[in-house]
């Protein structure tokens, strides 16, 4: 345990990086480098939902921290049309990252913790996405509302 906590900037600033290979490497400079939370919110969410997410695999995980990170971070991706791999393949990528990092015997510990909250990952995204797809069939039925009423006036 005291082991992770004197690595956690090195482990986070490396999941940062990692997470944020999925976008082009001028985005990722950008995500990373812009601290300006209104110029830059897609960065600022991952900065502080991954912080969160390894306060919590690495604490109590407590839900009510850890979740409303996780589903923040993948909410981003969903609207993006990440695939659900893409989307929570961050996860996987902490799990690599502790790994190559931490002694082999405390690792069963962390793998556990990672893989339910893969598993939760993939549950948000899976919902995200399912609400963007009624939201954008909501959208089309308007449309099509809208140009019915438009060509009964015609």
């Amino acid at each position: 345990m005291e082991d992770l906590a004197q690595k956690r900037n090195i482990i986070l600033d490396r999941w940062l990086g990692q997470t944020l290979a999925s976008y082009s490497s001028q985005t990722a400079q950008f995500l990373r480098n812009e601290r300006n939370n209104f110029r830059n919110p897609v960065g600022n969410t991952l900065r502080e939902g991954l912080a969160t997410l390894l306060d919590e695999i690495t604490g109590k995980m407590d839900a009510a921290k850890f979740k409303p990170a996780l589903e923040s971070i993948v909410r981003l991706w969903a609207v993006q049309d990440f695939t659900p791999a893409q989307a929570t393949g961050f996860v996987r990528g902490l799990r690599e990252i502790l790994e190559e990092i931490l002694d082999e015997d405390v690792l069963p510990i962390w793998q556990k913790r990672i893989d339910a909250l893969a598993s939760l990952a993939l549950d948000l995204y899976m919902k995200s996405r399912k609400e963007i797809d009624e939201i954008k069939a909501r959208e089309r039925q308007r449309q099509v509302f809208v140009w019915e009423r438009m060509s009964q006036l015609r």
